[in-house]
């Protein structure tokens, strides 16, 4: 008896188990999605990329590289007017580290996982590239970083660090992986309009211009070994380019973010001038003076003039350099910031400056990410130093032109200023200062590529700040780690200074 009333026991315990659970199931509501799709995992990856490629990192770099000032006339604190004189410390880039490694990594980890669970190797294919290309930024921005273990979620909450040229090796592993995956017969889902870059209505179309990217990326990665093993970058480069595969065509092929006329959907640089950073980020006078001896005809499309009404159209760059932080500079125009509005007289000033608000903009300028003008500069290089597949001379002045149709610049100008300056003449040394040179001009608003070219080259040739006015006398060479993995990540060291070096960085 005792025993039967055990087993009548269990079961009605196990019978009120199931109820409960047939009960509670009833809470389980079944138009709340639990896990997002991929079609919608990757425009938010594509959007912060783009993000990334027109905030923090960009201001940064951009100033370390004397495309902009952050000397304007701001009381007290002025965050751009330190990055410029290199006083940057680890809180400074606290929040873009976060949000690289625990929004658009970890959101590119999971695409990549969920995309290969679900047999869409399109969508698992351009996570993968993506991934190489934040990661190659990152690499050069900080050298050492977490790799291997890094974004594993709950698995690991304090990932080691992973040498930064092995995992520059891991990049070439993953953009090949990316493009076998993009290039598979078949796959339940493709990325085609669920993108931001590369949108199509036709797979056929953004796959196409996914895998001349990521080619195009391969050759970025491979030059950057240029001064560390220039041996490995002539074999790297040779066998690619000879491999047949295809590259940039055009500037429909740019690797772009585009960004919109719409509240909460501009440019983040444009959103920041117009907000937070107001009066603190003019052009510097080391990149207006440089167009100014060539008479540069993308300057209209830089810069707004100053004084604004002269004619011919004069431009003035800011420093820090400079005594009085004033508004009697340029102003950064329609390249950077989207859609001008015409100017409101009554906001000019008698000197010829510009009032906030005298002219607004629609913010609807991309996120520059990698150009097919950057492409060019890459095969004209590639020509000169190593003997690589094409003419030095025609791929640079291809890459000029590239730059002045991005810019709106007519062909009548173009053909003028190729007269003036597109032939490269001297010995090895004095065509790649040419090349690098227009390549920084045409590079106006890419991401952290230009400081990667002077670290690289020392190219162009510009004056680093000095001390007591600069932290260094010499342009920082890496980025300090954020404050937040220092605190929180066992396994990360901070660096001694800014003069730490990436591996490739041995000029």
């Amino acid at each position: 008896m005792k025993k039967l009333t055990q087993h009548f026991l269990l079961t009605i315990g196990l019978l009120l188990c199931i109820s409960c659970n047939q009960f509670l199931d009833v809470n389980d509501d079944p138009n709340n999605i639990k896990q997002a799709q991929v079609s919608q995992m990757l425009p938010s990856i594509t959007v912060n990329i783009g993000y990334m490629g027109a905030s923090d990192l960009f201001r940064v770099s951009s100033l370390f590289m004397q495309q902009f000032s952050g000397h304007g006339p701001v009381a007290g604190f002025s965050a751009n007017k330190e990055y410029e004189r290199y006083n940057i410390n680890d809180s400074d880039i606290n929040n873009q580290w976060v949000s690289i490694f625990a929004t658009i990594l970890s959101d590119l980890e999971l695409l990549i996982t969920q995309a290969t669970e679900e047999g869409s190797p399109h969508y698992s294919g351009v996570a993968k590239i993506l991934k190489a290309y934040v990661y190659q930024v990152v690499v050069d921005t900080w050298g050492d970083v977490p790799f291997y273990q890094a974004v594993k979620h709950t698995d690991n909450f304090y990932p080691s660090f992973d040498d930064d040229e092995e995992i520059y090796n891991q990049l070439i592993r993953l953009l090949d992986e990316g493009l076998a995956e993009i290039k598979a017969e078949q796959s339940v889902l493709s990325p085609n309009q669920y993108s931001t870059i590369y949108n199509s209505s036709s797979w056929t179309n953004s796959q196409t211009q996914w895998e001349r990217f990521a080619n195009t990326l391969k050759l970025r990665i491979y030059l950057h070994y240029s001064a560390k093993d220039p041996s490995f970058t002539a074999q790297q480069l040779n066998n690619l380019v000879n491999s047949g595969v295809p590259f940039m065509q055009s500037n429909t092929d740019n690797f772009e973010m585009p960004f919109l006329n719409e509240s909460q959907r501009q440019n983040p640089l444009y959103s920041a001038e117009n907000g937070q950073f107001k009066n603190q980020f003019f052009p510097n006078r080391y990149l207006v003076n440089l167009m100014n001896e060539r008479n540069d005809p993308r300057r209209s499309a830089y810069f707004i003039p100053f004084p604004y009404a002269s004619n011919p159209a004069t431009y003035k760059g800011s420093s820090i350099l400079e005594a009085n932080p004033s508004l009697s500079y340029s102003r950064s125009y329609q390249y950077l910031y989207g859609s001008p509005s015409a100017v409101d007289p009554s906001l000019i000033n008698a000197d010829g400056s510009l009032k906030d608000g005298a002219i607004t903009f629609g913010g609807d300028s991309p996120a520059r990410l990698m150009n097919f003008s950057e492409y060019n500069f890459i095969r004209a290089e590639a020509a000169l130093r190593f003997g690589i597949t094409g003419d030095a001379q025609t791929f640079f002045q291809e890459g000029i032109r590239a730059s002045f149709e991005q810019a709106g610049i007519s062909v009548q100008q173009l053909q003028t200023y190729l007269a003036a300056h597109g032939t490269l003449t001297g010995d090895e040394e004095e065509k790649l200062e040419q090349i690098i040179t227009e390549k920084y001009l045409a590079n106006f608003g890419v991401l952290v590529e230009p400081w990667t070219d002077f670290r690289r080259t020392g190219y162009p040739k510009l004056t680093p700040l000095s001390q007591p006015l600069a932290i260094y006398n010499e342009v920082p060479r890496s980025l300090f780690y954020a404050q937040s993995e220092i605190n929180n990540n066992p396994n990360a060291q901070q660096k001694s200074s800014l003069l730490n070096r990436v591996f490739w960085d041995v000029n």
